[in-house]
Order: structure tokens, then sequence, then C-alpha cells
């Protein structure tokens, strides 16, 4: 696997050199909350992690709620959002139908994992810390109930205050 570097650099090869960095975000079908399972959790995340590498991109930062699953990838150059995406779902949806069904037997039915759809970001000049603070660690919020009224006074922060 490849080692998360704490700084992000432009990339050089032999005819270009630039940054293709990507916040991407998938969500289980049924927007069911499969990783509160930790075994879930971590053979998604090992298979995802797994198919990076695969791909020769990097994954700098990646975090789970109860009912999605973040990651920041770096090194894109030779894949678009939907390419990476149709991957990244795809490899993973069928290991884990096949290792995992009776752990996924309460939440699904079908052939599907994930849903039809995902959320993706083309992530600049963004500070690496910022970026990876943010897809790791401030999925915190969605493990815990909050009630309307902490909700409606909770202000609500941009990318840049996670630095």
């Amino acid at each position: 696997m490849r080692k998360m570097e704490t700084e992000l650099k432009l990339l050089k090869s032999s005819h270009c050199v630039g940054e293709s960095n990507f916040h991407m975000q998938f969500t289980p079908k049924y927007r069911k909350p499969v990783f509160e399972n930790p075994v879930i959790k971590a053979e998604c995340e090992r298979l995802l992690l797994g198919i990076a590498e695969q791909l020769g991109i990097m994954v700098a930062g990646i975090g789970f709620g109860p009912d999605h699953a973040h990651m920041f990838l770096s090194n894109c150059k030779n894949y678009s959002a939907a390419k990476l995406a149709m991957r990244l779902k795809g490899a993973s949806s069928r290991v884990l139908r096949m290792k995992l069904w009776r752990e996924l037997a309460p939440y699904y039915w079908g052939k599907s994992f994930w849903s039809d759809g995902y959320f993706y970001r083309s992530v600049g000049a963004v500070n690496y810390q910022t970026m990876k603070y943010y897809v790791e660690k401030s999925q915190d919020k969605h493990w815990h109930k909050q009630s309307y009224e902490e909700y409606a006074h909770e202000k609500q922060r941009t990318l840049s205050e996670f630095a």
C-alpha cells in the first residue's frame, strides 16, 4: 500500500506536470447504516485501499459515517471521476457481497451494495492537512444523535476552517 504523505506535491511525468485530486463520497444502497458494523467497515476500507493501490492512485484520507464513505484521492490524472467511482464501487461491492453476505443480509436484497450515485469534487490547491482532517475526523458528527435544537444552533463550518 502506498504511504500517505504529509504534503501533496506536483507530479511529473514525461509530458506533464500537475496534480489531480478528488474528494469522493459513496453511499450504501437505501442509505443503510452498514458501517456501524465494524466488520463491514474494516473490510470495506481494506478493499477500497487495495483497489486504489491497483489503480496506482494514492488514498490521502479515508473516513466513514454510519451510512457513507469519504475518500480523498490523489494522483488521479489517468482517471475521470466516473471511472474512479465505477472501479472503486464495483469491485468493493462484489467482494463485500461475496465475503460478508450474512452481515449484509439484514440491510439488503438484490445485487447492489452501493447506491447508484456518488459525490465528487476535484480538489486543487487545498492544504493537505485540511482535506485529510475533513475526510477522516469530521465524520464524528454522524456517529452521535443530535437534537433538532442542537442542530439548528450549530454553526456551519467551511472547509478552510478545518485547518
